[in-house]
């Protein structure tokens, strides 16, 4: 069972690989500027930094669970934050028109024949090293509760674990405050427009991202003995926080109702049956029914109806919110010349579909090479011995 898992794992490393080559190398130019991979890459960054934020009620504010629960799935937990930033940054270099290299373009760049680096006024560059911040700070936090499994040192110093901690809340949430400056700068197109965006990303991020790292942990609930414990959990923060996505969300499509450039964009998302399916139905109403009766019942079948609803709907909603507004911007410079239609091209399913083939490795991977579950003794990577 375990080679055969690794054997799948190499496979869909390899398939993801050439899906991802075969599209970078055949990518052109489209209408929409922002396609498929914007959406896919800020859907994956959610779910990452939103795992983030949750384990952060362990790592930071010391829950523990009614039996001490959460300190069987925290590492996992961790894991799964840090696998969901690699599918994120797959799509994004390879959305670089000149191909991955352009990306350093962000800190080493010349300009009148002096050489500079990063730009302390380029949101985009914020982002790119917030999110190397991020990252690296995640390897940290999972080495440190890895290595803290078998060294009583490392164990004791809890002001040490609380630092590190500290660190990879404060840089999630300045990662999609910064992601809501990016589209929020963009005052071309007025939807995006202003400091709502900012406060969207970030409460999106705490449901989808409960509801991915749900998924995840399900998978080994039953044999850790916190199947009911997961089920109450993550059904009561999706409980809280899909009100407050729902109130977000109303007030951005009424406040632009009131702004006529504005409402132009939304009247694109709103007039479609999507919107009305998969943004209010899939997103916000019927995953907060589950979620509740999951919750008094401790339900894991419901629970996992909940987060895959979550995990669908969240993404169908990103990908209206960042494609609808760019159509009503260019079909308005455009006037009536003709009505702008996007559909994914070929070469951006290939590398969507790659990068989430390589995500799905990298989790069975994470699974079969690391010690994430309690009692399990570093034994394969020469880091964690």
């Amino acid at each position: 069972m375990r080679w055969g898992l690794a054997g799948l794992a190499v496979v869909l490393i390899a398939a993801g690989a050439v899906l991802i080559w075969q599209g970078s190398e055949h990518r052109h130019a489209e209408v929409i500027p922002w396609g498929l991979l914007v959406p896919g890459y800020v859907y994956f960054a959610l779910v990452a930094t939103g795992s983030c934020i949750v384990n952060s009620i362990y790592t930071v504010f010391g829950y523990k669970g009614p039996n001490e629960e959460y300190e069987k799935i925290i590492k996992l937990g961790v894991f799964f934050s840090l696998a969901s930033l690699i599918p994120a940054w797959i799509m994004i270099l390879m959305d670089l028109s000149k191909g991955p290299l352009a990306a350093m373009s962000m800190f080493i760049h010349t300009k009148e024949g002096f050489s500079l680096f990063f730009q302390p006024r380029s949101a985009i560059a914020w982002m790119a090293l917030l999110y190397m911040i991020e990252g690296l700070l995640l390897l940290v936090e999972l080495i440190y509760f890895i290595r803290g499994e078998v060294s009583e040192k490392l164990k004791m110093m809890k002001s040490l674990e609380l630092v590190i901690a500290l660190a990879v809340l404060i840089a999630s949430v300045l990662v999609f405050s910064n992601l809501g400056q990016v589209f929020g700068d963009v005052m071309a197109i007025p939807a995006w427009y202003g400091p709502h965006m900012a406060v969207y990303f970030i409460i999106s991020a705490i449901a989808i991202g409960a509801a991915g790292q749900a998924l995840f942990v399900s998978l080994f609930a039953r044999s850790l003995g916190v199947r009911e414990f997961t089920a109450w959990y993550y059904s009561r923060i999706l409980m809280i926080s899909l009100p407050i996505l729902a109130f977000v969300k109303g007030w951005m499509v009424i406040n632009s109702y009131y702004n006529p450039a504005s409402w132009e964009a939304y009247r694109e998302i709103v007039s479609t049956p999507t919107f009305y399916v998969f943004d209010v139905f899939l997103l916000l109403v019927l995953p907060f029914i589950v979620a509740i009766v999951a919750y008094y019942r401790k339900n894991m079948a419901l629970l996992i109806l909940a987060t895959l609803l979550l995990v669908v709907a969240g993404f169908v909603s990103k990908y209206n919110l960042l494609i609808y507004p760019q159509i009503a911007f260019i079909q308005s410079y455009l006037g009536e010349a003709g009505h702008v239609h996007y559909a994914p091209t070929e070469f951006e399913m290939m590398i969507f579909t790659g990068s989430v083939l390589v995500y799905i490795a990298l989790l069975i991977l994470g699974v079969l090479l690391l010690p994430l579950k309690p009692g399990e003794k570093p034994k394969t990577l020469y880091i964690f011995k």
